[in-house]
C-alpha cells in the first residue's frame, strides 16, 4: 500500500514539474552514478597499489645483537662548543 501511495504521489509530482525540470533531476541521476563508478575504479586502484606496496616492502632483518650504551649515539647530535 505505501508502494501505491509513494507511486501515486510521485506521478502527481511529476505532472506539476516541467520538462525542463524532469530532464535536470535525470540529468543529476546519471551524473550521481558515473561519479560513482569513478569512486569505485579509484577505491580499486588504491588497494591495487597499496597490495603492490607490500610486496615491495623490504623485509625487516632480524637483530643479532643488541648492546647496552649510556649516553646519546655518536654522531647524531651536533656537538655542543
Amino acid at each position: 500500500m505505501a508502494k501505491e501511495l509513494g507511486r501515486l504521489g510521485g506521478k502527481v509530482r511529476a505532472k506539476r514539474l516541467s520538462s525542463k525540470r524532469k530532464k535536470e533531476i535525470a540529468s543529476l541521476g546519471g551524473k550521481a552514478r558515473s561519479q560513482s563508478f569513478v569512486a569505485t575504479k579509484r577505491i580499486k586502484e588504491n588497494f591495487n597499489y597499496l597490495a603492490t606496496m607490500y610486496l615491495l616492502k623490504p623485509k625487516l632483518s632480524r637483530v643479532k645483537r643488541l648492546q647496552s650504551f649510556r649516553g646519546p649515539l655518536p654522531g647524531i647530535y651536533p656537538t655542543s662548543q
